[in-house]
């Protein structure tokens, strides 16, 4: 017997396809770092030559070779594209490490901004970012003119000492801030994430696939003009607040450094210790090429990050076919991708999978064949991992609903051995003993202690008031005024608000946990005002971080788990040889009705309340907030979609396959259907 193939795990696959995307993507990078080396070289105008000059030549008007060397890829333009290609590199491999599938999800802007700052990635961000401008700032000077002045030192004339020039050194802060904007734009607006569109079906749909892209000439004609804008924006808003930033915070500490490397080659009178003048230079031509190149590489920043996420975010088809297409165990290497524990190759796996039972026949019929697999059949292990997605939308709303009480002390599980700390749990002082434990029906024991003879003595008593048929409400007004009396004669006013304290504090110790009061006023004011928008926590993220699960939204693998179970279910009519896929049919329609139910119970009126922090929650005029959120509302259409056409292609089998009774009521109201 031939021993078993032994797959390839999808996570080389779809790296190995990533690199080649990474390769070409970098390739139009590189173009457009020619693009921008053009711009910020040297060039010359055409030089009016008369004939006189140059009797040779048949035209009064001849360009200079400068002009054909400024855009020449073989001379210095070529040199600038290639050493700009190192900035926009730096873009890539930040992407690299940080590359994830799926918008992040925050419940409130300082939730994000809050998981963006306090992380590993936003140290990587701003030293990838720095280290890109700076390296843009060193070629930009290179390749300036002697007109920009970006020398480090004036040699001054020749009865002068050299003195520190502090152009380069403004211009090197200004693209500090630059890379300080940029990398906050990145983690704020979340440039890591590959987007994958998801595609709302409709009848009018002619596409049968989920994630529609659009070619990438499309992609960036569109995408073009917000580029160039805001990039200008950036630029030459940096520009303007850039002086004044560089004042006060940069200018100083950027001189001493500077000062400090420049030493070692040159000497400088003492008088160079600090800045010449209050103010920094200000020459109208020397910030308008600040502003310029500052735009440039704006522009590379987001010529890079656009052509990562187009090239690394298209469809996980090779040459028209799927990844796992002709390697040595297509299913065995889909199947590890399915169960990754990786968010990227989890996702594209599930892609993968969704096309295949699109649009590649051949491919569905192996996986209906491939029976004899180690850990069950294909079919079963793709519907084990489909389930564990969609359980994962009911899981995470019944957390929701039903949370759990917070762990005390005291635990069902098996105890370990060692000292245990136990939770600190407020409570009141214990003034009583214990309740007893031994049969009441016997008669009491004598008294020994001092205390037991006090309460068999008092005891009696106390009981004979609570127990008497004249305890009623006068008697009970007599005896608060007896107290009330005795309390006023016995205790200063200090005492007595001491005893109502803790009788508050009893109050708050007995009732429930989720009570509750209206937030303070002050703080209610504080979210209606501008200064609290980004701590309000709007409906919509709330209910996408349930539904679809955080940080970042599943949204892609649920929708292609869904349409994967209905497109395998239906084809399995006519490609199935064994007829095992039909039994599993009764299982995937509770799983789809079980998971419409729970988003609907979510997303009505009495499921998921609008926060109180959401003071906008409801308008002047008293309408209801908004229920409707579009990701959601995606994915419960997918469901319904699926579980109708699920329904309406086996409606001739469902008393065979077992789709019968209750649950066939319930997929029709869940899918509103009423005839099958």
């Amino acid at each position: 017997m031939a021993a078993p193939v032994k797959s390839r795990p999808y996570r080389r696959i779809l790296t190995s396809t990533l690199h080649r995307r990474f390769v070409h993507a970098s390739a139009f990078v590189l173009l457009a770092c020619y693009v921008i080396s053009f711009f910020i070289g040297v060039k010359s105008s055409c030089k009016c030559q008369f004939g006189r000059a140059l009797p040779e030549l048949e035209h009064p008007l001849t360009p200079s070779p400068q002009v054909f060397w400024s855009w020449f890829p073989l001379g210095p333009c070529g040199v600038r594209a290639l050493l700009l290609f190192v900035s926009g590199l730096c873009v890539f491999i930040l992407r690299v490490g940080q590359m994830h599938v799926g918008v992040r999800i925050a419940t409130s802007h300082f939730h994000n901004l809050r998981l963006a700052i306090l992380s590993f990635n936003s140290i990587q961000t701003v030293v990838w970012y720095l280290f890109s401008a700076w390296w843009f700032s060193e070629v930009y000077k290179w390749s300036s003119s002697a007109d920009a002045q970006l020398n480090w030192v004036n040699p001054g004339k020749s009865y002068e000492r050299s003195h520190l020039n502090e152009r380069p050194i403004y211009l090197h802060c200004f693209f500090i801030m630059l890379a300080l904007v940029q990398s906050s734009m990145h983690l704020y607006f979340d440039m890591d994430e590959v987007p994958v569109p998801v595609a709302k079906r409709s009848p009018l749909t002619t596409s049968r696939r989920t994630h529609r892209l659009a070619p990438l000439s499309v992609q960036f004609s569109n995408i073009a003009p917000n580029i160039l804008f805001e990039s200008a924006i950036i630029g030459s808003t940096t520009a303007v607040i850039g002086p004044i930033l560089y004042m006060l915070f940069f200018r100083r500490t950027a001189w001493s450094w500077t000062l400090y490397f420049a030493k070692l080659f040159w000497n400088f009178p003492r008088s160079a210790a600090d800045p010449p003048g209050l103010l920094p230079p200000s020459n109208i031509m020397f910030h308008l090429r600040s502003a310029t190149s500052g735009s440039l590489l704006v522009m590379l920043w987001q010529i890079s990050n656009f052509l990562f996420s187009a090239f690394l975010g298209q469809a996980p088809l090779k040459k028209g076919n799927p990844l796992t297409h002709g390697v040595a165990d297509p299913n065995g290497s889909l199947l590890n991708g399915l169960k990754s524990k990786k968010e990227t190759v989890l996702a594209f796996a599930f892609w993968e999978l969704c096309l295949i039972s699109q649009e590649f026949p051949d491919r569905r019929k192996e996986i209906f064949k491939d029976i004899d697999r180690s850990g069950g059949s294909a079919w079963s292990q793709i519907l084990k991992a489909s389930e564990d997605i969609l359980n994962g939308i009911t899981s995470r709303i019944q957390e929701y609903q039903n949370p759990q009480p917070q762990a005390t002390g005291a635990t069902d599980g098996p105890k370990e051995s060692g000292p245990k700390t136990q939770e600190m749990v407020q409570t009141l002082p214990r003034i009583t003993q214990p309740s007893k434990n031994e049969n009441i029906l016997l008669a009491s024991p004598k008294p020994n202690t001092r205390s037991e003879k006090f309460e068999a003595a008092f005891g009696p008593v106390a009981k004979s008031y609570g127990q008497s048929q004249d305890w009623t409400p006068a008697a009970k007004a007599r005896a608060r005024a007896a107290i009330t009396h005795a309390s006023n004669a016995l205790l200063s006013p200090e005492q007595k608000r001491t005893i109502s304290n803790s009788a508050q504090e009893l109050k708050l110790l007995t009732s429930p946990p989720s009570a509750s009061g209206p937030p303070n006023p002050i703080i209610q004011q504080f979210m209606k005002s501008p200064v609290g928008l980004p701590f309000r926590q709007s409906f919509a993220n709330r209910l996408r971080g349930i539904a679809l699960g955080s940080p970042h939204s599943k949204l892609a693998p649920i929708i292609d788990a869904t349409e994967s179970l209905k497109c395998l279910l239906i084809a399995s009519l006519e490609e199935d040889q064994f007829g095992k896929v039909q039994t599993d049919v009764p299982s995937v329609v509770k799983l789809f009705t079980k998971t419409i139910m729970a988003l609907e119970s979510l997303v009505g009126k009495d499921g998921l309340k609008p926060h109180w922090s959401e003071v906008d929650s409801e308008n002047l005029d008293g309408v209801q907030h908004s229920r409707s959120v579009e990701q959601v509302e995606i994915v419960i259409n997918a469901l319904k979609n699926g579980l109708s056409e699920l329904l309406a292609a086996f409606s001739l089998y469902l008393n065979e396959v077992g789709v019968v009774g209750q649950d066939l009521q319930l997929a029709r109201d869940a899918a509103k259907i009423t005839d099958v």
